[in-house]
């Protein structure tokens, strides 16, 4: 055992005196090995492409990789010979490699060399290494606790402010609900009842507390994770599971930032156009700027059809631009979504033709009486999908354009504007009464009925001669298509008046040839 002892001091000091010899030498370079402010050994040669420097930069870094781990054995530092080089190796891992130009800077034998760097490693670095980590796990291990400990009061110091919070806003909602009793009503449109507004209250609170809760409770642990040296690649992992989707979320936004740009001003260009035409149609509808042969209930379905084209001019534009547009899955769902607008689509589209063509036919207008088939009523929506009218029952019935273009269209209001709207109703009289006193009884009547335009004179039609009776049409005129109902009731009453006050029978065609016929046998 002395003789080992003796033999390792005499080695340990021929090794000194060889790295005094190089020190002192001042045409060698020299680079040291660095350990906890203590300079371990000098390399005094570079390394195929490495300086002596860049080489020490390398040795130093693998020293304190080997640090990392909990322990270091003298048993496992050894040597080995590769081709013309020397390695010294800790278990697998590479430490340092002595070449001829060590050998020919120290003017000494590749395997004294080898072997003196061996005995530093062994000697130095390792011993330092065993009475630093101690101290270090001491300090490290208290650190932690600290630590540790601080995270997790911040944690709890955290969520009761955030209790405190949610108490306050659980406040304001209160009083909210009672400056909201009716829930909230803008302009007039309720956009949300009390029951509603209060489920929505309760609802945003939850979620924001839920948020909160996430967020303290994710860094809470990632630093306790982190702040423990065996937990923080669990840390780490951690982060990259969160951070990196963040930070590639964030990226894409950047990136995509002047394609954004561009959708931006293309939108606020379109909108601006919009808002100028509908000012632009909307002074043609009131009549303050005229056009020849455009006339002003042309001027809401013009501004929709060409809405309608600067809007698909926008998407067409601003389709290349939009994230993913590119992709396959995103050009797959928009022809899917083509194919099933196209196959459901068939019928909105013969509606809005048909709509587009009833408005250049000029066929009616919103407040005219019209009658479709066998509705009518007032006149009181027009889309590019249907017309709404109102029937004197106060009946709203919509009816698709693509059926009123089929089928006939009549406007009363068209001449009722100038009163030139005419009435008509037909009696029958026997040849035993005057014309002339029918006549006469028919058009008094019409005069009676109020809603009568008595400024146009009535007049009587003889429709038809049959063979037992005459069949007399009356035509009266009106500007009130909306009283059309009332005005025949009137009117029917009156007649049956007249003809009662003068003694004569109103006779219905089969009644005459029923009563007529046996006194002619």
């Amino acid at each position: 055992m002395i003789l080992l002892t003796a033999c390792a001091a005499g080695l340990f000091a021929k090794t000194e005196s060889m790295f005094e010899i190089a020190d002192k030498d001042s045409t060698l370079s020299r680079a040291p090995i660095v350990y906890d402010d203590t300079v371990l050994f000098n390399v005094y040669a570079g390394l195929d492409d490495f300086s002596a420097y860049e080489r020490s930069v390398v040795i130093t870094k693998r020293l304190e990789e080997l640090t990392l781990g909990p322990s270091l054995v003298q048993d496992s530092l050894h040597i080995e010979s590769v081709g013309n080089r020397q390695h010294i190796l800790y278990a697998d891992k590479l430490i340092i490699i002595i070449s001829e130009a060590d050998s020919l800077a120290l003017k000494t034998d590749m395997d004294e060399i080898t072997q003196a760097y061996y005995t530093l490693i062994s000697e130095r670095f390792i011993p330092l290494f065993i009475k630093y980590s101690f101290k270090e796990n001491i300090f490290s291990i208290i650190k932690t606790i600290l630590l540790a400990a601080l995270v997790i009061g911040l944690a709890i110091t955290l969520f009761r402010l955030l209790a405190r919070l949610m108490n306050m806003l659980k406040k304001l909602v209160a009083r909210l609900k009672k400056d909201y009793k009716l829930g909230i009503v803008i302009r007039g449109f309720r956009l949300l009842n009390a029951e509603q507004f209060d489920r929505f209250l309760n609802f945003l609170i939850n979620l924001i507390n839920l948020i909160f809760i996430i967020i303290i409770g994710y860094f809470a642990l990632y630093f306790l994770l982190y702040v423990i040296p065996y937990t923080r690649f669990i840390a780490l992992q951690l982060q990259a599971y969160i951070m990196r989707p963040i930070a590639e979320m964030g990226s894409s936004i950047l990136h995509y930032l002047p394609n954004l740009f561009f959708i931006a001003v293309v939108i606020f260009a379109s909108h601006y156009i919009l808002k100028f035409l509908r000012y632009f149609f909307n002074e043609i509808k009131k009549g303050n700027i005229r056009f020849k042969s455009f006339y002003a209930d042309w001027a809401d379905s013009t501004y929709q059809i060409v809405k309608f084209f600067i809007l698909f001019f926008v998407v067409v534009i601003i389709f290349p631009y939009l994230p993913g547009s590119g992709s396959p899955a995103f050009q797959g769902i928009s022809i899917f979504v083509g194919v099933l607008v196209s196959l459901g689509s068939s019928s909105a589209v013969s509606n809005i033709i048909a709509g587009i063509i009833l408005t250049y036919m000029r066929a009616f207008r919103i407040g005219d009486f019209i009658k479709i088939g066998d509705k009518e009523g007032f006149l009181i929506e027009t889309s590019m999908l249907t017309i709404k009218i109102k029937t004197v029952k106060n009946v709203e019935i919509s009816i698709p354009n693509s059926v009123v273009l089929s089928g006939n269209i009549i406007d009363f209001s068209s001449y009722a504007r100038e009163g030139n709207l005419i009435l008509h109703t037909t009696i029958c009289m026997g040849y035993e009464v005057p014309f002339q006193k029918v006549e006469e009884i028919l058009k008094a009547a019409a005069l009676e009925s109020e809603g009568i335009n008595i400024k146009k004179e009535p007049f009587v039609h003889v429709k038809e001669l049959k063979d037992y009776y005459v069949e007399y049409e009356l035509n009266a005129y009106t500007d009130k298509p909306e009283s059309m109902g009332g005005l025949y009731s009137e009117l029917h009453k009156n007649i049956m008046l007249g003809f009662e006050m003068e003694g004569i029978s109103l006779l219905l065609p089969t009644q005459s040839a029923v009563k007529i016929k046996p006194d002619k046998a």
